[in-house]
């Protein structure tokens, strides 16, 4: 399982994989040559930043609907632990080179990329999530235009190329635990006249 730092490492685990294919891409490795180029700010906090050259922004956070009513888990020796809390992060990827060409060839190799590797886990993960044996589904958005018009108005910037993507399922455990006191006798009064 994973802990509350599963936000940040989702988001570091997007920027190691698209880094190891965009590397081995000559073409795109010309206009994005260091990982330290994808950056997890913000279009409008990269504004006027040109060592950036794709931007992939958390924007939205919400808890996935099919998950929420799960059992409880085990805890540590006869506790029980609410089961962890289960989330589909958003995020806005914009490339954020130059000529609309190079934008739109890095956004090609990152859809390529998140669609050959739509699941991540294991070696693709970092911290906590590489230990949970967790696995993260990476689907494309199809938000209409004007869904992500208003990502972008909430950005105060005007629009440009991007696309959206959800990350599912990303878990975050549980402090909560109760003591679970074991069955000891078995009584059935059940057809029984008092």
């Amino acid at each position: 399982m994973s802990d509350y730092t599963v936000l940040a490492e989702v988001g570091e685990s997007l920027v190691g994989v698209l880094w190891q294919e965009i590397q081995l891409d000559p073409q795109v490795n010309a206009l994005i040559d260091n990982e330290s180029r994808i950056s997890l700010e913000s279009p409008a906090d990269l504004i006027g930043n040109d060592a950036v050259r794709l931007s992939i922004y958390l924007y939205r956070i919400v808890e996935d609907p099919n998950t929420k009513n799960r059992f409880p888990v085990q805890g540590n020796g006869a506790q029980l632990r609410k089961a962890p809390l289960s989330l589909d992060l958003f995020y806005l990827i914009t490339p954020m080179v130059g000529l609309p060409r190079e934008q739109q060839i890095v956004l090609g190799k990152v859809m390529q990329v998140l669609y050959d590797r739509a699941i991540l886990e294991g070696p693709d993960l970092v911290g906590s999530l590489a230990a949970s044996g967790e696995v993260l589904r990476v689907v494309l958005n199809p938000a209409t235009l004007e869904e992500t018009a208003r990502v972008w108005q909430a950005l105060e910037l005007s629009y440009r190329l991007s696309i959206c993507y959800v990350v599912r399922v990303a878990m975050v455990d549980s402090t909560r635990e109760q003591f679970l006191q074991p069955v000891l006798q078995k009584s059935s009064s059940y057809g029984e006249v008092a």
